[in-house]
């Protein structure tokens, strides 16, 4: 925000060093805070509708907040000349900076010789799209005493003529591509899902799964410390799972699952906490348990795709009748969301076929 004031104040001033830049920015942007009420209610996922609607408050609250401390200053002495700095230019500037602003090494040298990072807009370099198999990348430099910070766009691979320059934003999920630069990748590999550790919810899952006596919501002492160890129970837990991404299932929750569908403490002994979060590590409790724990993550996804009003085939065929631009992101959003779950679910299917196969004796 204090980048986005720096660039109101910029915009304000016609003789601004900056302003060829400046008055070729976007006038609006697609990022959710510009949504109609309507859009923003189709994103169909509650994690990103608690995001939106938190930005949404801080614009109005920072917009009463910049009233009152602007309310004496004299006009010469404005600092956006006289300009009213509302709601709307607020949300304008800080999309315009989340779209574009790059993290860089400031000159302020911390503690132990290394830099603070600083957003910094940079013209021309903000032109390059995001790709996650990326053509250039950005190289900073300082420029010997002066300390002047070069900043270059480097290509990695033969870039050949009329090829856009490509450039990765980070190893983000659906919803930060959507609410900091208005856009959705397609069969994002980053993409997750949030859950709530929740014990009735867990026991519901595991119940659905043919677990007949499950116990999250009484878990043994030596379980209970176990859970402790991976936050997720105690004074202050983080009860915030995930699932999808490069691990289809967050180790946090695997792990917890795995424990408390395991009765012998002797069993979950012989493991340290790291073998038993990691999905790479196979039925480290035996196949029957892996089997009921990847059912019940299968019965959570159910659960999770229940959430959602409408199903994919639905979605699309509304895509296909004709929307607006922000209409299109929020089904679109939802979609990948949505295909998330069940590419979770389609993962873990094939790992209990795999066990069962190793379980059942194969006839003579």
């Amino acid at each position: 925000m204090k980048l986005g004031l720096r660039l109101l104040q910029e915009r304000a001033n016609a003789d601004s060093f900056w302003w060829p830049y400046i008055s070729n920015l976007p006038e609006t942007f697609t990022v959710p805070i510009f949504f109609p009420g309507e859009d923003i209610k189709n994103l169909q996922y509650a994690p990103l509708l608690y995001q939106v609607n938190k930005r949404c408050r801080f614009l109005l609250e920072f917009e009463q907040e910049i009233r009152r401390t602007l309310e004496d200053v004299k006009a010469s002495d404005h600092p956006f000349s006289g300009q009213d700095v509302n709601a709307s230019a607020l949300g304008w500037t800080m999309s315009a900076v989340s779209t574009r602003a790059f993290r860089l090494h400031g000159n302020k040298k911390l503690r132990g010789g290394s830099s603070d990072d600083v957003p910094m807009m940079l013209p021309l370099i903000d032109m390059c799209n995001h790709s996650f198999k990326p053509n250039v990348k950005i190289i900073q430099e300082q420029n010997g005493a002066e300390s002047n910070t070069l900043v270059k766009v480097v290509a990695e691979t033969e870039v050949k003529e009329n090829d856009p320059l490509l450039l990765n934003y980070g190893c983000l999920s659906n919803d930060f591509f959507l609410l900091d630069y208005g856009f959705v990748i397609e069969s994002n590999p980053y993409d997750t899902i949030e859950l709530k550790y929740d014990e009735q919810l867990m026991d519901a899952a595991s119940m659905a799964a043919g677990v007949s006596s499950p116990t999250f919501s009484s878990p043994a002492p030596w379980q209970n410390q176990l859970l402790s160890q991976l936050n997720l129970a105690g004074e202050m837990p983080n009860l915030k799972v995930t699932i999808g991404g490069p691990e289809p299932v967050e180790g946090r929750l695997l792990a917890a699952i795995r424990i408390l569908l395991c009765g012998e403490m002797v069993e979950v002994e012989k493991h340290d906490l790291d073998t038993l979060k990691s999905l790479s590590a196979i039925a480290p409790l035996g196949i029957a348990n892996e089997i009921a724990v990847f059912r019940t993550v299968i019965a959570l996804c159910v659960i999770a795709l229940s959430h959602f009003p409408t199903k994919i085939m639905e979605d699309e065929a509304i895509i296909k009748q004709g929307v607006s631009a922000t209409a299109e992101l929020s089904i679109k959003y939802r979609i990948q969301k949505k295909s998330v779950i069940i590419d979770v679910m389609k993962d873990l299917t094939r790992r209990v076929k795999l066990l069962s196969s190793k379980e059942t004796p194969t006839a003579a």
